[in-house]
């Protein structure tokens, strides 16, 4: 392995960290831009058919429940200025289901909102040119206009990347303002008469379809890592584009109401050209669809965007597949979390019709604001200094729940039914995928000292050789190596850096030295015998799981381990612990020569039960091939031993056969003993090679009690000692 392994080391534990551009009017920016989509354009003539001219209203109760949330997250991202926003929140606060549920539901809304966004760019767009045009052109020109916004953001992030989008966002404030100051010379107070048409029931009944369009603000706290000061500067940007956004909604809705009547209104698709044609003449169309075109490019922009940041914090803690969690060296963007959002959402785009996208985004962000809530009561909970003075603010969990509950039970069966569906898909995706990632990314770090690339769709056979110990170092490599000769394969040689519960496991591994003195030892005896390994480094809160884990994490069929040359304790040693916790087959060397001179004759495997014999056998076969050996099959029956008992041991011995498929020789002995360790032991002065079965402990049994370890200890001969994981284990370990 020609690579310089300590400058690898020190490269891979500085991880690529975003870069802090975005300040306060970059971030309003975002805001306003996700807060002002086309839903101003489209929705006010729907609100308008349920509330009437009370549609005002509407705009602004809903506006003043959406900033209830609006406080509680800013105030959240003061406690927990972290990338990721909602999720980070949750999942820092209550922990791993709590944190995917919120982040499941929160990059579904996202990427769906993005769909509607898309949606919306392409009909204004198509309407500029004034002819009809169909429903898959539509589609066409929105899935286009996504991979292009997709493509732009994988470019290196910096205050440059945001000068497009100011120029969008602000451009659409200046049209919707232009708008309104052009329509209070033709407001009409007849227009508003009867205010209340549909009573208040009508005025509330359109907040719910409404609330969709108040839910931008929380995308700000998705690029907390790459906002300057972003415990100052997230909460002040969520609140100014809040109330920004706020007050040109109202503005829009009187502006509407008071110049066209709201009967008009909601029997157009395009309320707001209405306004403009009556505002600005025949042309007004024009105006407003280019404003649309805007307000969608700038509102897809900013969630895609920001979407991908939150997929990043759920790819780093492991939930989503590790290429998320990673940022591209020169450009400083997660561009798989990038890529995979655009793709998603194009997805979305060319399989769902626009009223099952608009229903699940809204049940989807919805639900997510939930466990936010949970989250900072539990916060204010155990950290009462972290309270807010005034009375009211120290309710907004609990009023923020209240609002999103209700807010979610005004929602049509065709919706809950939806959401209840993606719940049990993101149910099944936690229990079976993301739960166990997740747990394994919490308890340890894996550095991979390599830089080559060995994707395959093929599974390679792989050991799993942890180092510690210098004296066994070069017999697990020369071990592992003779087993690997016969089906070929990988060996991940392992070093694993015990770290306290409270340290960084990046800073931990900065002062790795020793560990990092144990890989370059065994790459150095590798190059002797010309060994391929993988080397890995982990930094774990416990050395056995972390063994473990990166057995699992790497899809390891075998983990080789060495002998204690001392007697261990069967609840406290790391040897002990890797017997009990390991998820895969499991060999134990007690090499019992020196590894220079190891060239075994004659190999002995001692059949007992069915539990061990094929991966015996397989070791078996390994050595004697790569040693031109030969196998002695061991068997024994008691001194009184009856013909059943007989019959049992043959059939065991012609099973050994079959399964024996190997050009090495072989011999069978079948011994009559009472005392089978006894006997193998003396047996052991004519072997190399002795391989036998670890046994399953009794209660109050120790370790040291087990046949196969008395054989081990007390043998002549080098011992390889056995424990198979049966496949129903390995299932339930899985999962």
């Amino acid at each position: 392995m020609d690579i310089d392994i300590r400058a690898l080391f020190n490269k891979k534990i500085k991880p690529v960290r975003f870069q802090r551009t975005i300040g306060l009017f970059g971030a309003v920016t975002m805001g306003v831009g996700a807060l002002l989509g086309a839903g101003i354009y489209v929705l006010v003539g729907s609100a308008a058919g349920i509330a009437g001219p009370s549609v005002i209203f509407s705009y602004i109760l809903c506006g003043s429940l959406a900033f209830v949330t609006t406080l509680m997250y800013a105030d959240l991202s003061r406690i927990i200025p972290r990338s990721g926003g909602g999720y980070a929140y949750v999942y820092d606060t209550l922990g791993s289901l709590g944190g995917f549920s919120t982040g499941w539901f929160l990059a579904l809304g996202s990427i769906l909102a993005s769909s509607l966004y898309a949606i919306g760019f392409a009909e204004y767009a198509v309407s500029l040119t004034n002819k009809e045009t169909s429903v898959e052109i539509i589609r066409l020109i929105a899935i286009g206009i996504t991979l292009l916004i997709t493509v732009l953001n994988l470019r290196p992030s910096g205050n440059k990347k945001f000068n497009l989008q100011n120029w969008i966002v602000w451009g659409n404030v200046a049209i919707l303002l232009l708008l309104i100051g052009f329509s209070f010379f033709h407001l009409n107070a007849g227009n508003a008469r009867p205010f209340f048409p549909q009573g208040f029931q009508g005025t509330l009944g359109a907040v719910s379809l409404i609330y969709i369009s108040f839910f931008g603000y929380q995308l700000i706290a998705n690029n907390a890592d790459e906002i300057i000061e972003p415990e100052k500067t997230i909460p002040k940007a969520m609140k100014l584009s809040m109330l920004i956004s706020m007050a040109l909604y109202a503005l829009v809705a009187i502006a509407a109401v008071f110049s066209v009547s709201w009967k008009e209104l909601s029997e157009s698709s395009a309320p707001l050209v209405l306004v403009a044609n009556k505002s600005f003449g025949g042309n007004g169309w024009m105006i407003i669809s280019f404003g649309g075109v805007l307000a969608s490019l700038g509102a897809l922009s900013s969630t895609l965007f920001s979407q991908s940041r939150q997929s990043y914090t759920m790819g780093k803690d492991r939930f989503f597949p590790d290429a998320f969690g990673k940022l591209n060296e020169k450009t400083k963007q997660p561009q798989w979390a990038v890529i995979a959002g655009g793709l998603l959402t194009s997805v979305a785009l060319a399989t769902l019709d626009l009223n099952t996208i608009a229903k699940v985004t809204n049940f989807s962000l919805l639900l997510s604001l939930l466990p936010v809530s949970l989250a900072m009561r539990k916060i204010y909970k155990d950290n009462p200094a972290l309270k807010p003075k005034s009375k009211w603010k120290k309710m907004l969990p609990e009023l923020s729940l209240v609002i999103n509950v209700g807010l979610l039970f005004t929602m049509d069966i065709f919706s809950l039914a939806l959401g209840q569906q993606l719940l049990i898909l993101g149910a099944f995706i936690y229990f079976f995928y993301s739960r166990k990632r997740e747990k394994t990314a919490r308890e340890g770090l894996n550095i991979v000292l390599s830089d080559e690339k060995r994707f395959s769709f093929l599974k390679k056979n792989k050991i799993l050789v942890p180092m510690s110990n210098p004296e066994t170092q070069k017999a697990l490599l020369m071990f592992s190596n003779t087993l690997m000769a016969k089906k070929g394969g990988e060996i991940v040689v392992l070093a694993v850096k015990d770290v306290s519960e409270k340290k960084d496991f990046y800073e931990a591994l900065s002062d790795a030295q020793d560990t990092l003195d144990v890989i370059q030892k065994s790459i150095e005896l590798g190059k002797k015998d010309n060994i391929r390994f993988k080397p890995v480094i982990r930094a774990s809160h416990n050395i056995a799981q972390g063994i473990v884990h990166v057995a699992d994490e790497e899809k390891c069929d075998l983990i080789l381990i060495g002998f204690p040359r001392k007697p261990v304790d069967y609840k406290s040693t790391i040897f002990t612990q890797v017997l009990k916790l390991a998820q895969n087959d499991l060999l134990i060397l007690n090499l019992k020569a020196d590894p220079e001179m190891f060239s075994p004759k004659k190999i002995g495997v001692y059949i007992k039960g069915r539990r061990n014999i094929n991966l015996m056998l397989m070791c078996a076969t390994a050595v004697a091939e790569k040693r031109k050996a030969r196998i002695v099959l061991l068997g024994f029956l008691p001194v009184s031993y009856t013909k059943k008992q007989k019959n049992n041991a043959d059939r065991r011995m012609i099973e050994s056969l079959q399964n024996l498929k190997s050009t090495a020789l072989y011999d069978v002995k079948l011994n009559v003993s009472d005392n089978p360790v006894e006997e193998l032991v003396k047996m052991s002065s004519e072997l190399d090679v002795l391989i036998v079965g670890k046994e399953s402990k009794k209660r109050d049994q120790s370790i040291e009690e087990l046949p196969s370890f008395q054989i081990s200890r007390q043998a002549a001969c080098t011992v390889l000692m056995v424990q198979t994981v049966n496949k129903f284990n390995r299932i339930v370990n899985k999962l």
